[in-house]
């Protein structure tokens, strides 16, 4: 596996590969990773109302910034883009410059368990990518209709969504007020594409022990790729996406009648 890191200086050149190869893979699953929730509740998360999570997320969204996007493309059969014949395959991670540590909001711990994971922030902020001047517009281009169909798959589909509808934005985009509101948004920006949330599925699987994070679901599903790595990034985390995806999927969602009813069922964001 080849995770191809994307800064400002090969930026246009990956995103110009990527555009050619959507409309040959049905799924892109997405991951991002931003220094950790700054407004919490003031009770108990899982307690809280559709209204008063929304707006939680939204606190928390329009005050972070995104330091990485994890990338990973596939196809119904799981098979992912690669090159040298098909002995590599690709993921591929953008790094922001956005964020900067000695001026930005942030939760002290966040900061340690990113660079616990071997992100450096020094060289986000020195070689990265504007996310909303520079990539928003390029990801805005990736979901026309014109490029395919590809579906979005998440992992926190909450956040992850709203830090990519943020993002096609531009500067100054602030979240909407609702879920409601925000919900026409995402329909605007992403041309009807289905989106899923891997943490949503698994807590509607029948099993009770998938019902927690991404690393209990994939773990449990006894996957072979599975891997405790302390090491993990964005793009590590989009291929666990993909492949969570994929089993979930194989075992609990195997047609399209099944998939279609968790269709846009996103934590933090859908309303029932």
């Amino acid at each position: 596996m080849e995770v191809r890191q994307v800064w400002a200086h090969n930026f246009d050149s990956e995103a110009k590969l990527i555009e050619s190869l959507l409309s040959k893979f049905w799924y892109m699953a997405v991951d991002t990773e931003f220094p950790r929730m700054v407004y919490w509740p003031a009770g108990l998360a899982y307690k809280l109302e559709p209204a008063e999570r929304y707006r939680l997320l939204r606190c928390n969204v329009d005050t972070l910034h995104p330091v990485q996007l994890g990338l990973t493309l596939f196809d119904a059969g799981c098979v992912l883009p690669g090159g040298h014949g098909g002995a590599t395959r690709y993921v591929w991670q953008f790094n922001f410059h956005d964020f900067d540590v000695r001026q930005h909001r942030h939760v002290v711990e966040s900061v340690v368990a990113l660079r616990s994971r071997c992100v450096d922030l020094d060289q986000t902020q020195q070689y990265g990518i504007a996310a909303e001047a520079t990539f928003g517009p390029r990801l805005r281009k990736w979901t026309r209709a014109s490029l395919g169909r590809t579906d979005v798959v998440m992992s926190r589909g909450g956040y992850d969504l709203t830090y990519l509808v943020k993002m096609m934005f531009r500067t100054g985009f602030r979240m909407p007020g609702s879920a409601t509101e925000f919900d026409a948004v995402v329909k605007a920006v992403l041309h009807r594409r289905r989106v899923f949330d891997v943490g949503e599925m698994a807590r509607l699987c029948p099993r009770e022990h998938l019902r927690r994070g991404l690393d209990s679901v994939a773990g449990q599903l006894n996957e072979a790729w599975f891997t405790a790595n302390a090491a993990r990034q964005a793009s590590y985390d989009s291929l666990w996406t993909c492949y969570t995806f994929m089993k979930l999927r194989e075992i609990y969602f195997d047609d399209d009648g099944k998939l279609a009813g968790v269709d846009g069922i996103l934590a933090e964001v859908t309303t029932f």
